[in-house]
């Protein structure tokens, strides 16, 4: 397989992939010779540290159980026997924290067969020393017998202490030899380490020339000629054509270099095409909205004028309907005031109707005056008689009978002059009632009239309304035709203008399009 066709991403992944791999063998062996150090470390810290450290404790300790034991035996033998019982004390402490130690050694976990031998002999011949040896030494003492006490130094406590310490210098040499197995063991790790570094260290360089190598070939070169494309590009020059890559993605990055240089060709020759035609079009343009202008500016100054004139005539409009709301309420103001001389003759006529109302009553009265004269007439002519009858004694009765009868015949008389001028009254009465009931029809048939008038009026005054808000509604469309031309005018100003800028972008597109080079590839375009 070629390198150029090799993709980038399985380039960049396979050396990953090695280096990672590297990575975790030298972690993997690093990591197992790290574990392997501190196994040795805990074990040779186990029996250096921990348990030589509690059987040396143990050991010095039955050192000093002896010292104690010759020390008190010699104050017992010069008669200090409290000094020496003090002494035994000591001994008997001693003995006590060595078996405390010496369990101590015996509760750490061994790691071999051979060091768990040694510390079994070490075990048993301290038990003998301690049970043999040292206890029954320490009975005597706490007892004084100092005899014993020498028989048991002489035929036990020797042997049993020899053999104690030749167990302890076993275990000693024992892990010696471990200790120096373990340090050899973790210089040949040290060793180990050391060669997978270097080993490591050589295969990143090598890899690390091997990655540059293929990177160079797979990626940079390929891209110094796609830059180097690009650059041609920039400067306008379509003619040179880029190297063939591979089938990776800088191949396919060629590949789509070379299709945009064919598009690109393809659309500036269009574009220089185009370009020609927006700049003969966009003189031609600018020519038409020129005479449009002119054209939009005689209308605008037309429309001024209508606008104007319907602006007087809506004034003219507007004073008429002024004029015929005055008149309106003019003739509202005489229908008011003929309704009042309606009302007026009404209750005059009312009032004559009342009068001779109450001069038919007055006649009623009168006759009822006149009938009392009457009988009172009578009366006293009956009384004249009766007083005549009397004679001398109805002489004064018959003198009030007469000034009676004198008063009834004035009475009566009065009656019929105050009827004939009732009667008169009365047909005075009679007459104005009729002229006043003439003149209220009168003032109905005028109220009429004027009714019809306001009528009339109010239509007028509300046809001169209307046409006053129709010319308004006229003058407000003019307006706002005017408006409109007077934009059509800023419009075809501005398109003027922006026509005269198009040209001449057309102009610099056709400049600018003059900077690429494209002749050697027509045939590419066919």
């Amino acid at each position: 397989m070629r390198l150029k066709n090799l993709s980038i991403r399985t380039g960049l992944l396979t050396l990953l992939s090695v280096i990672t791999l590297l990575l975790l063998l030298v972690s993997g062996m690093g990591i197992q010779a790290i574990n392997k150090s501190r196994d040795s470390l805990t074990a040779l810290n186990q029996i250096q540290g921990e348990q030589l450290g509690s059987l040396m404790n143990g050991y010095n300790l039955t050192l000093r159980a002896r010292a104690s034991a010759t020390l008190a035996v010699r104050k017992i033998e010069i008669g200090l026997l409290d000094v020496g019982a003090k002494e035994t004390e000591k001994l008997d402490v001693y003995v006590q924290q060595s078996e405390k130690d010496i369990r101590q050694f015996n509760t750490i976990q061994t790691n071999s067969e051979q060091e768990q031998k040694l510390a079994q002999q070490v075990q048993k011949s301290y038990q003998d020393y301690l049970n043999q040896g040292l206890k029954p030494m320490l009975d005597s003492l706490k007892k004084q017998y100092t005899d014993e006490y020498y028989t048991l130094l002489e035929n036990n406590l020797t042997p049993l202490s020899d053999a104690f310490d030749k167990s302890i210098q076993n275990f000693r040499l024992y892990s010696q030899q471990l200790s120096g197995q373990h340090i050899q063991q973790a210089n040949l790790n040290e060793r180990l380490m050391l060669l997978l570094i270097a080993v490591a260290c050589v295969m990143s360089l090598l890899l690390v020339v091997l990655g540059w190598l293929a990177l160079r070939h797979m990626l940079l070169k390929p891209l110094d000629s796609a830059i180097e494309q690009l650059e041609h590009v920039a400067s306008g020059d379509l003619t040179h054509r880029i190297t063939q890559g591979g089938s990776n993605e800088l191949g396919r990055l060629s590949d789509a270099i070379e299709r945009m240089q064919l598009a690109l060709l393809d659309s500036v020759s269009q574009v220089r095409d185009a370009s020609q035609q927006i700049d003969q079009g966009s003189r031609e343009l600018f020519s038409g909205n020129r005479h449009l202008a002119e054209r939009t500016e005689e209308s605008v100054a037309a429309l001024e004028q209508t606008s104007a004139s319907l602006e007087e005539l809506s004034a003219t409009v507007k004073r008429n309907a002024d004029n015929a709301e005055l008149a309106h309420q003019l003739t509202n103001q005489v229908s008011s005031t003929t309704d009042r001389g309606n009302e007026s003759v009404n209750y005059v006529v009312e009032k004559m109707r009342e009068i001779a109302n109450s001069a038919k009553r007055i006649s009623d009265i009168l006759g009822v005056i006149d009938g009392i004269a009457f009988q009172t007439n009578i009366l006293a002519l009956n009384a004249a008689v009766e007083a005549a009858r009397a004679g001398e004694q109805g002489k004064g009765f018959a003198v009030v009978a007469g000034e009676v009868r004198n008063l009834a015949q004035h009475s009566g008389q009065a009656a019929k002059e105050i009827r004939a001028l009732i009667m008169d009254s009365q047909s005075h009465v009679t007459e104005g009632l009729d002229l006043a009931a003439k003149a209220g029809e009168t003032m109905d048939e005028v109220a009429d009239e004027i009714t019809r008038i306001t009528t009339l009026m109010k239509e007028i005054s509300y046809a001169s309304q209307e046409q006053h808000k129709g010319i308004e509604q006229v003058h407000i469309a003019f307006s706002q035709i005017d408006k409109v031309a007077q934009q059509n005018a800023t419009l075809v100003k501005a398109s003027t203008d922006t026509t005269q800028s198009l040209e001449e972008q057309s102009r610099q597109l056709v400049q600018a399009m003059a900077m690429f080079r494209i002749e050697q590839h027509r045939g590419l375009l066919q």
